[in-house]
C-alpha cells in the first residue's frame, strides 16, 4: 500500500481582507508516487491548495486558517519553509519574482550552494540539468534579459536541481512553445516513472491526461471532483471541453478592409550578443486581428515592445496612423495603443480594482462613467474585487483586469502578450468574444500567443517569427503547415 504524501483534514483558508474563504473544507489525501492534475477555472483555489503544501500559506501569506495540512506526517504550519523546499521542487506561476541571482548559472547553482553541495557535485548536476532543459544557449546570460519562455525553464531546472521527493508545478508550460510543452511533458512523465510525487496545477488539463493517474477539480474553493484517471476514463475525458463558438455567429474573420493602421519597414533591432530583429516588414489593417508566433526567444515580445514605443529600432520605421512613432508623443502613444504585457502586475498602479480600470482614462483627461465601469467588472466577473488592490487577485483575474485596463480609454490599436496564461476555457472564450467586439468597431488586435489551437478560431492573419526574422505571413488556415515545418527544422 502506498503512503500518504500530503494531507489535507477539513482545510480552510482565507487571505486578509477577503471575505469569501479561497479554500474550503479541504479533506483529501495524495499518495506517494502519484501524478495529480489541479484543475479548474480561475480564482477556484488551485493556487492556494499549492501554497498550503509548500508553506508559503501561512509563513508567507497570512489570512483565516482552519483544519490542517500535513506533508509526510507533519504539519506544514509547525514546519519551515526551509525543511519544507528539501522535500518539494516547485515551479512557481508567477516566475518574475522568483530568482535570486543575475545569471541563469548562478541562479541553477543556487539552491545547491545553499545547501552545502560539493562544487564539483554542483557543477555534474547543473550540466545534468542544462541538458535535460535545453539551457545551454542561455546558460551564461543574464535572466533579466531572457524572453519569459527562456524564464519559465529556468525555474523548472531549478525547481529540479535538488532531486525532491514532491513536484509542484503551477501552470508550468505557460509562456512555453510547443516544442519546449512537449519536453516538459516528457520530464514530469520521467520524474513520475523515477517515483517522484507530482502535483500540476494547470487549465490545460487534456496534456496531461495520457501521462497522470488523477484528477482533483476545485470550484469555488470546493473539491468538486477527485477521479482516478484509468485509461477508460483518460478517452472519457478527451472528448469533454467548452466549446467555442465558430466563426459564423461574428461574421467573416476575414473580411478586412485595406486601411493601415500600422506600417513597419525594414526594422532592425539588437540585443547584442543574443537577439537580432532584422528586416522586420508588416502591415496591418483597421479592424485586423493577427496573432504572432514564434519560438521561445524568437523576439516576439521585443517587438511588440517596438511597436508600443518602448524599445527604439536599429534602422527602419514604424508608422501608427501614418506618423512616424518617433515622431509621437508618448500621451498620443497612449491614447492610440491599449496593451496587455505578460505580467500584468508591473501595469498596477491604483489601490482598487475599480480605480485600476480608470487610471489610463483618467491621466487622458477623458470622462469616466461609474456605470460603465461597473458593467465591465460584471461581465468580467470582478464585481466582488473592486474594492481589493489589484495585486491580491488570482493570475487569471489579474489578466482580465489588465485587459480591461488596456481598452477602457478606447484606443484605436490592442496588444496582448501571452494574455491566455492562468486562464480556464470559460476566459478564453470571453475574450474571444472581446475581440469580436472590438473588431466589429474597428479596432486592430495583435496577439502574442503560444496556444496556436486559440489563435486559429479568431484571428485574421498569422506572423510566424523565426530567429528575429518574418518567416511568413499567412492567414489562420496555414497554422498546421507552420507547425509541422517547425517540428521538422527542429529534426534536422
Amino acid at each position: 500500500m502506498s503512503k500518504t504524501a500530503i494531507s489535507f483534514e477539513n482545510y480552510s483558508f482565507r487571505y486578509n481582507l477577503r471575505e469569501r474563504w479561497t479554500v474550503l473544507d479541504l479533506n483529501v489525501s495524495i499518495s506517494e508516487n502519484e501524478f495529480v492534475i489541479l484543475t479548474g477555472p480561475s480564482g477556484s483555489g488551485k493556487s492556494t491548495f499549492c501554497y498550503s503544501i509548500l508553506g508559503l500559506i501561512p509563513h508567507f501569506y497570512t489570512g483565516d486558517e482552519k483544519g490542517y495540512v500535513s506533508l509526510k506526517q507533519e504539519e506544514v504550519k509547525k514546519t519551515s519553509v526551509s525543511t519544507l523546499s528539501e522535500k518539494i521542487g516547485y515551479i512557481p506561476q508567477r516566475i518574475e519574482n522568483s530568482f535570486t541571482t543575475p545569471y541563469v548559472i548562478s541562479e541553477l547553482a543556487f539552491p545547491l550552494e545553499y545547501r552545502g553541495y560539493p562544487r564539483q557535485e554542483i557543477a555534474e548536476i547543473v550540466e545534468t540539468i542544462t541538458k535535460e532543459i535545453d539551457l545551454k544557449k542561455i546558460l551564461y546570460r543574464k535572466i533579466e534579459n531572457l524572453s519569459e519562455g527562456e524564464k519559465q525553464k529556468v525555474a523548472i531546472g531549478c525547481a529540479l536541481v535538488t532531486n525532491p521527493e514532491i513536484i509542484i508545478a503551477d501552470e508550468p508550460t505557460a509562456n512555453l512553445d510547443n516544442t519546449n510543452k512537449k519536453m516538459i511533458l516528457s520530464i514530469l512523465q520521467n520524474l513520475h516513472a523515477e517515483g517522484k510525487t507530482v502535483i500540476v496545477s494547470t487549465h490545460e488539463y487534456k496534456k496531461y491526461e495520457e501521462i497522470a493517474t488523477r484528477l482533483i477539480e476545485l470550484e469555488e474553493g470546493k473539491i468538486t471532483r477527485d477521479t482516478v484517471l484509468s485509461n477508460k476514463e483518460k478517452k472519457k475525458q478527451s472528448g469533454k471541453s467548452i466549446s467555442i463558438q465558430k466563426n459564423k455567429q461574428y461574421g467573416d474573420k476575414n473580411n478586412v478592409p485595406d486601411d493601415k493602421i500600422i506600417e513597419i519597414d525594414n526594422l532592425s533591432f539588437e540585443y547584442p550578443g543574443f537577439l537580432d530583429l532584422t528586416d522586420i516588414t508588416l502591415t496591418l489593417n483597421k479592424g485586423e486581428i493577427m496573432g504572432i508566433i514564434g519560438e521561445n526567444g524568437s523576439g516576439k515580445t521585443s517587438l511588440i515592445r517596438l511597436m508600443c514605443g518602448l524599445l527604439k529600432p536599429k534602422t527602419g520605421v514604424i508608422r501608427i496612423k501614418n506618423e512616424e512613432i518617433n515622431q509621437i508623443g508618448w500621451k498620443e502613444i497612449t491614447k492610440n495603443i491599449g496593451v496587455v504585457f505578460q505580467n500584468p502586475e508591473i501595469q498596477f498602479f491604483e489601490e482598487t480594482v475599480r480605480e485600476e480600470i480608470g487610471f489610463i482614462a483618467n491621466n487622458l483627461e477623458r470622462d469616466i462613467s461609474d456605470q460603465e465601469i461597473s458593467n465591465l467588472l460584471h461581465q468580467s466577473r470582478l464585481t466582488e474585487y473592486e474594492g481589493s488592490s489589484p495585486h491580491s487577485l488570482s493570475h487569471g483575474e489579474k489578466r482580465r483586469l489588465a485587459f480591461l485596463t488596456a481598452i477602457y480609454h478606447n484606443p484605436d490599436i490592442i496588444i496582448v502578450d501571452e494574455i491566455t496564461n492562468g486562464l480556464g476555457e470559460q476566459n478564453k472564450k470571453w475574450l474571444i468574444e472581446q475581440f469580436y467586439e472590438l473588431k466589429r468597431k474597428g479596432k486592430t488586435i495583435i496577439i502574442v500567443s503560444h496556444d496556436w489551437d486559440w489563435l486559429a478560431d479568431f484571428v485574421d492573419s498569422i506572423a510566424y517569427l523565426d530567429q528575429g526574422r518574418i518567416k511568413s505571413v499567412t492567414d489562420k488556415s496555414h497554422l498546421l503547415q507552420i507547425s509541422e515545418a517547425s517540428e521538422t527544422d527542429k529534426k534536422e
